[in-house]
């Protein structure tokens, strides 16, 4: 990396911090780009250098903790638990993840889960990680005789996945409810769906 190089990551390290810092204080519509640059020490031209709008910053300044969370909830999944529980241990780590800063993670939601792939590129690559170990995860469900062998795994880490934004709604829509109450409507939700609910003729 030439000095250059190392000047211009050096510049969006600084506006990345001083993001994060006034995103966590003052929530993101409440943030300006001005008063990012005023932070940071830079000038608002060079917020907008780096990052194109404040969605994209915003989506930067979380992304290593949503990364952090999922390495993290991926490396202490215990083994010997049951599916059902084994995906209530990704969820429930993300929902207390996202109940330190609700307003702040509603808006990162809100900003970014309806838009392009790829103009929201980080939150993309983490649904991404969080889909293909939902995949593996009924993978090993298979491998063990739990789940029948025909079933999808793409489909079914898909239908798990929904159920789960399903449940992230509520956890942002109602304050009231704390994470354990939303974890546990999403697990009866995702035990339904495991167990099936069409009666099948012979």
């Amino acid at each position: 990396m030439n000095r250059r190089e190392a000047s211009k990551n050096e510049t969006r390290q600084l506006i990345l911090r001083a993001a994060r810092r006034l995103f966590a204080q003052k929530g993101m519509e409440e943030s300006t780009i001005r008063d990012i640059a005023r932070e940071a020490g830079v000038s608002p031209a060079s917020v907008v250098v780096h990052f194109k709008s404040k969605t994209a910053l915003l989506e930067e300044a979380l992304n290593r903790d949503i990364e952090t969370a999922l390495s993290e909830l991926a490396a202490s999944m215990p083994e010997d638990l049951e599916l059902l529980d084994r995906l209530m241990h990704l969820a429930k780590g993300f929902f207390r993840l996202y109940d330190q800063n609700r307003k702040l993670y509603r808006a990162l939601i809100r900003h970014t889960i309806f838009e392009p792939a790829g103009e929201t590129p980080h939150i993309t690559k983490v649904s991404e990680l969080y889909l293909r170990f939902l995949s593996g995860l009924v993978e090993e469900g298979q491998a063990r005789g739990i789940i029948k062998p025909e079933v999808d795994t793409t489909i079914a880490a898909g239908s798990i996945f929904s159920l789960y934004l399903g449940a992230l709604i509520m956890l942002f829509r109602r304050p009231d409810m704390t994470v354990e109450q939303v974890a546990e409507t999403l697990a009866a939700m995702t035990d339904q769906y495991l167990k099936g609910i069409a009666i099948i003729e012979p």
